[in-house]
């Protein structure tokens, strides 16, 4: 896989599926054995993603996974019934896809393409019932958009990659309309009004709301999570617990449930619902690892101005007594650091440490340094990553966190180090 173009991280050309599509052809159209769930958005994709999950294999469904990025583990990306593919599984069928693609002539197949095509090849090997599948960048010409969903879903529409497919928000939400499939429902969150006219433009059944159709209410701050009541078209749910942390968490929590719901076209068990919500576990979403009784590290992996935001207000409203934060960042080069910055919230980072993961996609760390400090905000710069984990570690104050942000490459290692 490694000889095929990576562009997850810059794309070119006229965009196309063809490769891809003849890649599946090939191997007997198995995007076509299940039935998807397709969720693209700016933010929030990959807890909807993990919660729709969580909800059908606890109800007995056998569910298929696929998600992006990873924290480091590229197994990560597919998971059958939420646990993630054996390495040696992966690395055989990708073997035997790039056999096909070889005798074949396949040409201008993708990393990601071919990442893709494994993950749906296994779905059907594996009997899998309903594919949970999470749109790499976009929507219409994204690699995982050769199924044909029953469900879509936009979370939300931002301004991350202008570049590829802008330059306007309207560009964008036309973009991420291209999942939405004749006689599916769309589900669709918190999205302005003028977008979501983009987007309905595109031929579907019918149209669910978060905050019209779907409604949630008495939400309220638990401990480790949120108490909240639900009602959609399909059901109602009273007295729910999502063991996630940020209020905001409710809203994806809701949207997963939302397309479960209409995937089958009925209510889900009370019970089930409850079940699944309430033992939640999301790896680099304010994930809070506790060093010891007084020293926090918290691992988010948002990495643009509207994620920023979220955190920033999760951390001041879920864990208050921590006035100060150590803030280790990188970011990729598509990104604002000076926007991130300001939507955390300056004010409350006591130290941003800048950290030089030697990756040529990311952000000039010296750079970043200098962007904290015009903005008032003390920086350094630091190109061992273990040593400033621990080292900042060692020196926190009772009243501040180590938070650990900007991007998915970096909280996985962060992760991997803090958790062996």
């Amino acid at each position: 896989m490694q000889s095929l173009p990576n562009f997850e991280s810059e794309r070119t050309g006229v965009p196309s599926l063809e490769s891809l599509k003849g890649l599946l052809h090939t191997v007997g159209d198995p995007q076509y054995s299940f039935r998807t769930i397709h969720i693209t958005g700016t933010n929030g994709k990959s807890t909807v993603a993990s919660v729709a999950t969580h909800i059908l294999a606890v109800g007995g469904v056998s569910v298929g996974t696929f998600s992006s990025p990873d924290l480091g583990e590229l197994t990560d990306r597919i998971m059958l019934n939420g646990y993630p593919v054996a390495m040696d599984t992966l690395d055989e069928e990708l073997t035997s896809l790039a056999q096909i693609v070889d005798a074949f002539r396949i040409t201008g197949l993708t990393q990601f393409e071919a990442l893709t095509a494994a993950a749906y090849s296994l779905f059907a090997m594996q009997g899998v019932e309903v594919g949970v599948v999470e749109v790499g960048m976009g929507g219409t010409w994204d690699a995982t958009n050769v199924v044909e969903a029953e469900v879509s879903v936009i979370t939300s529409v931002g301004e991350d990659h202008l570049a590829q497919i802008g330059p306007t928000l309207q560009d964008v939400a036309l973009a991420k309309s291209g999942i939405v499939k004749p006689g599916s429902t769309l589900i669709l969150g918190n999205i302005r009004e003028d977008l979501v006219e983009v987007i309905e433009r595109r031929p579907h059944v019918r149209t669910l709301r978060l905050n019209e159709q779907i409604l949630i209410a008495n939400k309220r701050q638990g401990v480790g999570g949120w108490m909240f009541d639900l009602s959609t078209p399909r059901g109602d749910y009273a007295q729910l617990f999502a063991s996630l942390r940020g209020s905001h968490q409710v809203e994806n929590v809701a949207l997963a449930i939302a397309a479960v719901e209409e995937l089958k076209e009925g209510s889900i068990a009370h019970q089930i619902v409850e079940r699944s919500v309430a033992t939640l576990a999301l790896p680099g979403r304010f994930e809070v690892v506790a060093m010891d009784a007084k020293k926090l590290v918290v691992l988010d992996v948002a990495h643009n101005p509207d994620a920023a935001a979220h955190l920033g207000a999760s951390l001041t409203q879920e864990l208050p007594l921590f006035k100060g934060w150590i803030v280790v960042f990188a970011t990729t080069h598509d990104r604002s650091p000076a926007e991130f910055i300001r939507a955390i919230g300056a004010s409350s980072i006591d130290l941003l440490v800048s950290i030089d993961l030697g990756d040529p996609t990311q952000v000039d760390p010296l750079g970043v340094a200098e962007i904290a400090s015009s903005l008032g905000v003390k920086s350094e710069l630091r190109s061992d990553l273990d040593s400033a984990i621990f080292d900042h570690l060692r020196a926190l104050r009772d009243d501040q966190l180590l938070v650990v942000t900007g991007s998915h490459k970096l909280v996985g290692k962060v992760r991997n180090l803090l958790k062996g």
